[in-house]
């Protein structure tokens, strides 16, 4: 049983206007941590080193901590990473709120 993280990546291709639940290897969570580590490892697997920001290989990734949703304090962020149209680099930031419960409580 997994406990702390719903075991699923939600992928959404805005290109072909399709969405997928892949499950995902708990190792990837073990190693990275959820959150923005697995985001992290996910863009470096992914992504080829010559993408453009605005390519449609370019993956725009929102992530959660494995405690996010819980009461624990300052556990309710939001990681968005990507590639950076302003430097060609990894990017990332932060948010927080209700989405990111709702997300997570989502499955």
């Amino acid at each position: 049983m997994r406990y702390a993280e719903t075991g699923v990546i939600i992928e959404v291709d805005l290109s072909r206007g399709n969405i997928e639940k892949v499950e995902t290897d708990p190792n990837l969570t073990r190693l990275h941590l959820g959150g923005q580590g697995t985001a992290d490892k996910i863009l470096w697997d992914r992504v080829p080193p010559e993408v453009e920001p605005f390519s449609p290989d370019n993956l725009l990734i929102f992530s959660t901590g494995l405690l996010h949703g819980t009461p624990v304090p300052g556990t309710n962020r939001v990681a968005v990473n990507t590639f950076s149209p302003q430097t060609n680099l990894h990017a990332h930031s932060l948010f927080g709120g209700w989405w990111g419960p709702e997300l997570k409580h989502a499955g």
